[in-house]
């Protein structure tokens, strides 16, 4: 019996090399210029092929005219400035490459499924199988499992029902589209639409609350309690007014959800992490094997192994050959301190397909208000009003991915004006204020003096900002149509400037599924035995996650475990 098929060697990340360093040797071998610049000969498809390597990646005689490769360890990313790609942490990585033999097993267990990974998808998954009357095992690496937020979200629930809201959902599928570039599986998007409210109903069902009046529309949690239109219309791009808080603290969903699926018969094991599939001689997955306290183990399924894993925040070999430089946020705001790519290499072991590349990090900005700002070149380049993931993509594609945001004195008698239901919905307007003017914030009497404490041309910011104000007083943007409503001015001094980086929530790249959360081969094929839920799934977004299609990820967990019980419990 085979245990892994072909597998990547997984580097360490103190075996990263810097990108200083690579960029260095690139520069000395003339690679740079070679790889996109000017005067680069071009090759025809038949030099192309004929120049691969048989096990796909790229010969040094290639090279210099082609970047393709299959492996990711070989990935190239051309900068045009050097920035730094720096994980969450150094986590413990628990996937194995080389084959675990017997011997190394201390003891064998016959189920029906095992779910690897407690967090929201996981659980579901776990309870759904369980619900589904099946033998169900799950593992997770860490202690507890891990939640980041107590909401949920979805287009057709009874929770949406009952607070009266109905969606265009062509407008939302139009949305979704354009948020991955058009390069995400449709299929998986329609099927969202379709079955995301009975996902959402059968979840909400196992907590103790009922009363639906507790899980209000999160755009409407905080001074705008009336606020029933499906999208703010206010934003550059539609942000839907879909998701929904539940009435608990995150901190506390883990153990809540570890009731419920102690309750359903689910035997869990922390501290337990997945280590790797196994597979027969047909490659349909038959088991994995985990390491507990007493070593090596495996769990033979009768039904399948469910990969729900998480992303690899915490692994920074993996975002250098993953996620281009810029595309890597300054900051995480995440404790998912498991997530090393743990699953998503599992399955590339026995030949899963996964996202190309770039593959998208889940992003915000520092600074969710829409305040006016500039980079260092002192100039403005966004409206500032856009969803979350766009702003911080706007932020990382500035001069040393980083901006400054700009407010004045006056901002508590100012920020009425840029007051919405998807801003209050995050907290008291005195959190943003204090934020905006902060001991980190740098603080001047004059322009000239606050552009000089920030780095940047003076006669530049000011112009800026004069400009601004000018529009402020006019009553329109006319450089990136934020709206004219919405516009503060910057005039009374004290002036504040605060830099920003973008924030990094998770990454959002993973193993290519069906409808059925089927992990799919290069081919397309599903690989009988192994599904994936979660965020170590892929095939919905590309470059960056879509912020606007609010709360997408959170129900997609809830319908993708949901799912596999569902069809798991039918084979």
């Amino acid at each position: 019996m085979s245990k892994n098929g072909e597998h990547m060697t997984q580097e360490t990340h103190s075996q990263g090399v810097s990108r200083r360093g690579f960029l260095a040797g690139m520069m000395a071998a003339g690679a740079v210029a070679a790889a996109g610049m000017a005067g680069c000969s071009p090759q025809t498809p038949q030099e192309a092929a004929s120049s691969a390597a048989a096990d796909g990646s790229v010969s040094d005689a290639a090279a210099s005219t082609s970047m393709q490769t299959t492996d990711p360890a070989k990935a190239v990313w051309p900068v045009v400035e050097e920035v730094t790609v720096g994980s969450a942490g150094e986590g413990k990585i628990a996937f194995v490459a080389e084959p675990i033999s017997a011997d190394e097993i201390v003891a064998t267990h016959d189920v029906d499924v095992v779910v690897c990974g407690l967090g929201p998808a996981g659980d579901a998954a776990a309870l759904s199988c369980a619900e589904h009357g099946l033998k169900t095992v799950a593992v997770e690496k860490q202690t507890r499992g891990n939640y980041n937020s107590a909401t949920i979200g979805g287009t057709n629930s009874e929770l949406h029902k009952f607070w009266g809201m109905e969606y265009d959902t062509q407008e939302w599928m139009s949305d979704a589209m354009i948020g991955c570039s058009f390069q995400a599986d449709m299929t998986l998007y329609q099927h969202y639409l379709e079955n995301n409210g009975e996902a959402v109903d059968w979840y909400i069902s196992h907590f103790d609350n009922q009363d639906f009046n507790d899980y209000p529309l999160t755009f409407a949690a905080g001074d705008f309690p009336d606020f029933r239109e499906q999208y703010d219309p206010t934003a550059l791009s539609r942000s839907w007014n879909t998701s929904l808080n539940l009435p608990y603290a995150p901190g506390d969903l883990a153990d809540i959800l570890a009731g419920f699926l102690t309750d359903a018969g689910v035997e869990l094991r922390f501290e337990t992490p997945a280590c790797q599939l196994v597979t027969d001689e047909s490659g349909k997955v038959t088991g994995v094997i985990v390491k507990s306290a007493d070593g090596y183990e495996q769990y033979n399924c009768a039904k399948g192994v469910v990969l729900a894993t998480g992303g690899y925040e915490f692994n920074e070999q993996m975002l250098k050959e993953r996620c281009r430089p810029r595309g890597v946020p300054g900051a995480w705001l995440t404790g998912a301190f498991g997530n090393t790519g743990d699953g998503l290499q599992m399955g590339i072991a026995i030949g899963a397909a996964e996202d190309e590349f770039p593959q998208p990090i889940m992003l915000d900005p520092e600074q969710l208000m829409p305040f006016v700002r500039v980079n260092n070149l002192g100039k403005r380049f966004t409206p500032e009003y856009d969803p979350y993931g766009q702003l911080a993509m706007a932020i990382q594609y500035q001069p040393g991915t980083y901006d400054f945001y700009i407010v004045d004195s006056a901002l508590d008698t100012k920020i009425d004006k840029i007051w919405t239901p998807s801003s209050s919905c995050y907290g008291p307007k005195e959190v943003w204020i204090a934020a905006a003017q902060s001991e980190n914030a740098f603080k001047a009497d004059t322009l000239e003096e606050l552009a000089e404490q920030m780095g940047v041309d003076p006669d530049t910011f000011v112009e800026t900002i004069e400009h601004w104000n000018e529009m402020c007083a006019a009553g329109e943007d006319t450089d990136f149509d934020m709206p004219g409503s919405m516009m503060m001015t910057i005039d009374t001094p004290p002036y504040y400037a605060t830099k920003e980086f973008a924030d990094g929530l998770c990454t959002a790249g993973g193993l290519l599924v069906n409808t059925d959360c089927q992990v799919l081969k290069v081919d397309r094929q599903p690989i009988e035995g192994l599904y994936a839920a979660g965020i170590v799934s892929g095939g919905m977004f590309y470059n960056t996650y879509p912020h606007n299609l609010n709360c997408l990820s959170h129900t997609r967990n809830c319908l993708m475990g949901y799912t596999i019980g569902k069809v798991l419990g039918t084979k």
